[in-house]
């Protein structure tokens, strides 16, 4: 069995590790974040017309890199290409414009029963 004076020796070494190693974490996340930032630069500068549709892009991106994990980030984007286009030909052949209104009106139902359970 420790002392407590030694299972605090213990806590504080193991805290000042994680702190000398968080700098070095947070470098490789900003280098991280900066690689994909120019990534997705480049991807729009490829493919200009999906400007325009940037939350298409960016659900068929997370979806293509959550079924893909471990994929590097560059063949994810060029992997949800097709998809994209996919999706934005899909979108374009709805009719946004005329939305029709479901009938709301149940007056067809019989409402003298006390049983309410066939709604």
């Amino acid at each position: 069995m420790i002392t407590e004076e030694e299972r605090q020796s213990i806590v504080n070494e193991a805290v000042e590790k994680a702190l000398l190693v968080l700098p070095e974490v947070v470098g490789n996340l900003m280098m991280s974040q900066a690689r994909n930032q120019k990534l997705i630069k480049e991807f729009y500068t490829k493919h200009p017309d999906l400007v325009s549709n940037e939350h298409i892009v960016a659900a068929t991106v997370e979806q293509v890199e959550g079924n893909n994990p471990g994929l590097k980030y560059e063949e994810i984007l060029t992997k949800s290409v097709p998809l994209i286009r996919e999706r934005l030909n899909a979108s374009k052949k709805l009719d946004t414009k005329n939305i029709s209104r479901p009938n709301r009106n149940l007056s067809f139902l019989d409402t003298s029963k006390s049983n309410l359970g066939e709604l």
